[in-house]
């Protein structure tokens, strides 16, 4: 029966239905040829979408992975400076300083990050110096003598009078030690390290004091010594001691020290002793030597301003413990200052420390620093200025 809302042939009236859709999309096919291109670009504008993500993607790891490994992994591996190919790498330098963290936090003290990242650096290359010299310069710090410098450091002292227990002690000594290596998170090899490198230190100054004649000239002088820090002018002072005593000035700005009391006395100073002072002291060929009673213009000291009066010209004299250790100082100092000179000519000493490297170890060191309150903070264990 052929109903009249069946348009269809009576010939496909036995065909299935599923047949029949197939057919009918066919046709629509036939009729629409746009539409495969359509599907296309469908897809092609999809897998593109996809690419541009990815790419995104990758963009955005890659950008992540190259800012970690400029902040964490490269920075450590930098050098920082080498001795004839031995090289400190900025990790290195941040090792060292943790270790004077440690120390400190067992000892007392504090890590200044506005001057030891840079100091610190420059002790490692010329420890690294004398290390390297030490065979040319007969210095050597064997086994025996480092555990001589342990035991002195850790043996547990025993009261005078008192009977002792030789292995009780020697048990309190290895308890202290190694509570000590705990506390700094050092190893026995690296603080034994660290120990033959002190022991190198004192030898080379050892041998430079060897050089120092038992009575060399020397001129008896007292001083008004100035701190940079101190908010005067020099030359007001120096006017001051038109109307007021030497010692009395001297009194107002002293500052205990290792040499000078506080009425501004020093003694007997030798050559040397204070190098920016010598020329006033001493003379050369620029300047006469002051006389007895002679009070000098201020004077750039290196540390301080300082306005001196000469008591006696100079003398052969019977050099004090004291100044001995003071020439002994300077001469270590001066050897340094030429050794880092000519490393520096001939190429063998690099340093490769800018404000930036710098600003990277003091903010890895100051992560691992000790809370401190904020008047602790501005004596050193803070921010760099």
């Amino acid at each position: 029966m052929n109903l009249p809302w069946r348009r269809r042939n009576a010939e496909n009236d036995d065909q299935p239905v599923a047949s029949n859709r197939r057919q009918r999309a066919t046709t629509n096919s036939t009729n629409n040829p746009a539409q495969p291109v359509l599907v296309s670009q469908e897809k092609r504008r999809q897998r593109i979408a996809i690419l541009v993500g990815a790419s995104l993607v990758l963009v955005i790891l890659l950008i992540v992975g190259m800012g970690f490994y400029k902040e964490f992994v490269e920075p450590p591996r930098v050098m920082a400076g080498s001795i004839r190919g031995e090289t400190f790498t900025m990790g290195d330098l941040v090792q060292r300083l943790r270790v004077r963290q440690g120390i400190n936090r067992y000892e007392g003290g504090f890590v200044d990050l506005s001057v030891d990242p840079f100091q610190f650096l420059q002790d490692l290359l010329f420890v690294e110096i004398v290390r390297q010299a030490a065979p040319t310069l007969g210095l050597d710090a064997n086994d025996e003598l480092t555990d001589q410098a342990l035991r002195g450091q850790f043996y547990p002292q025993i009261p005078e009078g008192q009977e002792s227990d030789e292995e009780q002690l020697e048990k309190e000594f290895r308890n202290t030690y190694q509570g000590f290596l705990t506390q700094v998170r050092l190893s026995d090899e690296e603080y034994r390290d660290m120990i033959r490198d002190q022991i190198l230190l004192l030898q080379l100054s050892g041998l430079l004091s060897s050089s120092i004649p038992d009575k060399p000239d020397q001129v008896e002088m007292e001083w008004i010594r100035i701190d940079f820090e101190v908010n005067v002018i020099p030359e007001e002072v120096k006017n001051r001691l038109n109307e007021e005593e030497f010692s009395d000035v001297a009194a107002e700005f002293f500052n205990p020290m290792e040499y000078g009391d506080q009425a501004g006395y020093v003694g007997w100073v030798p050559k040397g002793a204070f190098p920016d002072l010598d020329p006033h002291l001493f003379g050369d060929e620029d300047n006469e030597p002051l006389q007895p009673g002679q009070v000098s213009e201020p004077l750039y000291g290196g540390d301080a301003t300082y306005i001196l009066r000469v008591i006696s010209s100079a003398e052969p004299r019977e050099l004090t413990a004291r100044m001995r250790v003071k020439l002994t100082k300077q001469l270590v100092h001066k050897w340094r200052g030429d050794q880092m000179e000519r490393g520096s000519k001939e190429k063998w000493l690099k340093v490769n420390f800018d404000s930036d490297r710098y600003a990277w170890v003091a903010e890895q060191v100051r992560i691992t620093a000790p809370r401190v309150d904020n008047k602790e903070e501005g004596e050193g264990q803070g921010g760099l200025p």
